[in-house]
């Protein structure tokens, strides 16, 4: 399923995504799970991209959304609420269920980028490691892109076989007591965040949010489709991938 529009009391969730290959392209090498739990009152999005350079990274790229979603569903409710200590428990695990999939000697070739988005109970926990996009506003009180500028003046992409990629993974943690009543987030590979106007950006969440909100997911998606059906530059020809969650009303008690 590439999208779902969940009402939970006086919330509105809404969760998506679309990937499209790039031009002239054989393969996918991105990929993306979306999900939510009623019962547990999570809801997740989560996006890789798989390095082509590598021979295995749209396996690596899957597989990794895979390690992700599977601590979610496992994890993730042994714990009361979200914290920078869940934070950092949660990519000690990424990192070892990751290194524990592949030999050592052949890793290297599965190599991915990867990006994820939570919300539970209330809070928020997004980050991830490598290039692309991780947007989030909650009421407009908390607003950013988390990745801009960031590795400004390096064309060495960080990836889940960096060296030092535990450290390298980059979460944040928003806190429910921060904001009231509205989250937004969209998080996407490179292929869509490269071709973007840096100050254009944060306008696609309002943007997103109306959309969701006045006309439901299923004209977002549409519309997302026709976005990254025909999307070529000059400059490459990389896979798009873009997923987003949207929580509206009483986000928690």
């Amino acid at each position: 399923m590439d999208h779902m529009e969940i009402k939970s009391g006086e919330k509105r969730i809404f969760i998506g995504g679309v990937s499209e290959k790039g031009v002239n392209k054989k393969l996918n090498q991105d990929a993306f799970l979306i999900g939510y739990d009623k019962d547990q009152d999570v809801a997740y999005i989560i996006v890789a991209d798989g390095l082509g350079s590598c021979k295995n990274s749209a396996q690596g790229s899957k597989r990794v959304t895979e390690i992700i979603e599977n601590w979610i569903k496992s994890q993730l409710p042994k714990y009361a609420y979200l914290s920078n200590n869940v934070a950092n428990i949660f990519a000690k695990r990424l990192m070892e269920e990751w290194q524990s999939s592949y030999d050592i000697e052949d890793i290297n070739t599965f190599d991915t980028t990867v990006h994820v988005a939570i919300y539970y109970k209330g809070s928020i926990m997004i980050g991830g490691i490598g290039d692309g996009m991780e947007l989030i506003n909650c009421d407009d009180l908390y607003a950013k892109d988390r990745i801009d500028h960031k590795d400004l003046f390096s064309n060495v992409t960080n990836s889940m076989c960096s060296i030092n990629a535990e450290e390298l993974l980059s979460f944040e943690i928003v806190s429910k007591d921060s904001y009231n009543n509205i989250v937004t987030i969209i998080i996407a590979t490179d292929g869509i965040a490269d071709d973007l106007i840096p100050e254009k950006k944060m306008t696609l969440l309002p943007y997103f949010y109306d959309v969701l909100t006045q006309q439901g997911s299923d004209a977002m998606q549409s519309e997302l489709k026709e976005w990254l059906k025909d999307w070529e530059t000059e400059s490459h020809s990389d896979d798009k991938t873009i997923c987003y969650l949207v929580v509206k009303g009483k986000l928690h008690e």
